[in-house]
């Protein structure tokens, strides 16, 4: 199961730092930038940066644990090799969450914002969640999410321009 959502950010590619602005988001600035998201947190382990979500898609609680697989101000890749959904708040299932989120240049002022999330389930997880339309959520979340986000980067070029 795999989405993509797209959103454009009214700054140019090089005023950007994805990086920057994934590892040091708030717990309330990750609520803010969608409704189902319900808590976050950053950590380093064994050198390797990471982060903790929490958050509500389509009726079902996922909990991931992200480590850095690559960050640069343009592209960040995350991996949750063990998270957990709890489909429908009851059905316990592992699944692995990559989140890759990167940033192109449009033109010299505009960029285009990318935010993939590709879960990848065992056979009965992914028939559970294909029967409860999972998949339709988390493109729906996937897209909000992503516009979001865009406004939450473009909310923190506006302060960091201010500084």
């Amino acid at each position: 199961m795999k989405h993509t959502g797209h959103a454009v950010l009214n700054a140019p590619v090089d005023r950007v730092d994805l990086e920057h602005w994934l590892f040091t988001l708030t717990d309330a600035d990750y609520q803010a930038c969608s409704r189902g998201h319900r808590a976050a947190g950053t950590f380093v382990q064994d050198g390797v940066r990471g982060m903790v979500n929490v958050e509500a898609i389509g009726g079902h609680l996922i909990v991931q644990h992200y480590r850095e697989v690559a960050a640069t101000p343009s592209r960040v890749e995350m991996l949750s090799e063990r998270s957990r959904v709890h489909l429908f708040h009851l059905v316990p299932a592992t699944v692995q969450v990559r989140w890759t989120m990167w940033v192109t240049a449009r033109d010299e002022e505009t960029s285009d914002f990318r935010c993939t999330v590709e879960l990848t389930m065992n056979p009965l997880p992914r028939a559970l969640g294909t029967l409860s339309a999972l998949g339709p959520a988390i493109r729906a979340h996937t897209t909000e999410e992503t516009g979001l986000f865009a406004a939450d980067v473009a909310r923190e070029l506006g302060s960091a321009s201010r500084r």
